[in-house]
Parts: C-alpha cells; sequence; structure tokens
C-alpha cells in the first residue's frame, strides 16, 4: 500500500497516545518531546549535509530547497511570503491535523506540532531562528511560521523545478525514521515501558492503517 501524510501522521498520534497511557500523561508528553525532537534535528542535520554535498550554503533557501516531505495536491494548503528580511509561511490546511481529527487523536498528535518545526530548524543550523507565531495544532485558524531570514523566491521556484523533488523522500521513510528515533529514545529512557508502547502502537497502526 501507498504510505503518506496520514499514516505518518496516525502512526505519531497512536504512538503519543500509547507513551501518555502507558507512562502517564507528564512523563508522556515530556518522552514525546524527546522523540519528536531527536527524529526532527536529525532531519534537519540530513538535509545540511545534503545541502553541502550538492554544493551549496547551508542558508535559508537551502533549507526550502532541500526540504524531504512532499504531499498530494490538496492534502496541504499554503502561502509563502519573501521579504526583504525574513520568510513567512502561512498554512491555511494540513493534512496532519486532518488524520488527527479523522482518528480522534488531537489530544496527542498534536504534540508534533510543539516541537517538529524548531528541532528540524535547529538540526539545520541554518543561522536563522523560527518563531511559530500560530499553530492550528493549539488551536489557532491557522499555522504561521516566521523564519528570520530572506529567500529569493524566483532563485527557488527555478531551483525546484530543475531539482523535481529529487530530494523528496517517500513517506514510508518518514514512518521508519520516526520508528528509529521512538525506540532509540525510549530504551534508553524508559527501558521497562519501551517495548510495550512500542508493540502496542505497530499493531494498533497496522490494523488502522490497513497494513
Amino acid at each position: 500500500m501507498e504510505i503518506g501524510i496520514q499514516e505518518h501522521a496516525l502512526f505519531y498520534g497512536l504512538l503519543a497516545k500509547n507513551a501518555c497511557l502507558l507512562l502517564g500523561e507528564e512523563k508522556g508528553k515530556q518522552i514525546m518531546h524527546d522523540i519528536t525532537y531527536a527524529y526532527g534535528y536529525h532531519r534537519g542535520e540530513r538535509m545540511r549535509n545534503t545541502a553541502l554535498q550538492s554544493g551549496d550554503t547551508p542558508d535559508m533557501l537551502a533549507y526550502f530547497v532541500y526540504g524531504e516531505w512532499k504531499g498530494k495536491q490538496g492534502e496541504n494548503i499554503s502561502s509563502m511570503e519573501y521579504r526583504n528580511d525574513c520568510s513567512i509561511s502561512t498554512v491555511h490546511k494540513c493534512a496532519w491535523i486532518d488524520t488527527w481529527q479523522k482518528y480522534d487523536l488531537m489530544d496527542y498528535g498534536p504534540l508534533y506540532c510543539r516541537d517538529i518545526d524548531v528541532a528540524i530548524k535547529d538540526g539545520f543550523n541554518g543561522g536563522f531562528d523560527l518563531v511559530v507565531e500560530k499553530s492550528k495544532g493549539r488551536g489557532d485558524d491557522v499555522c504561521i511560521f516566521h523564519w528570520s531570514q530572506p529567500a529569493d523566491a524566483l532563485k527557488l521556484a527555478e531551483i525546484r523545478k530543475q531539482n523535481q523533488d529529487r530530494f523528496i523522500k517517500p513517506f514510508s521513510f518518514h514512518v521508519q525514521d520516526l520508528l528509529a528515533s521512538a525506540e532509540k529514545v525510549l530504551k534508553e529512557k524508559e527501558p521497562e515501558k519501551a517495548e510495550q508502547i512500542l508493540q502496542k502502537t505497530k499493531a494498533e497502526y497496522e490494523k488502522e492503517a490497513g497494513i
């Protein structure tokens, strides 16, 4: 079967739910912070390394060029604004939020929104800051991401046209990468409950996703 955003969101939401149920809400939310940050940081590092290997400076432009995911048309609706001193993204529709709502995981899935973008930014280490001004995961009507550096919109469009998504990784990869981060963090910080959380999540994920 094809693995997409919905499966990635479902896996994360189930993982967060089981972490909170089996560890208690406070410990569960903390462990999900650790998992999400580790997963996002690793992703940012990988983006940075790809940029360097391609001979590019890991700056704001490269951060957008070397992003590793892409949804299907209509799954996510967003707009970009490139100002002289910053870059701003506004997300109007988010397939992660839609999935968590569909599976009644809104108490858990949005923990992803709390940490993922800052973690990727930190891992990429491009010398710019990010402020998440609004988040649908926090109940806002849109997400607004405010990066502290500008990017050349025309140059970005041209590079993306030339690259034709060659830096995009399939969501099957992203689910496995998230699982690897979860396994590492759980076994290190919650060894007594790690296997129970992981096995319960895998079983529920396979059942719900029809795998």
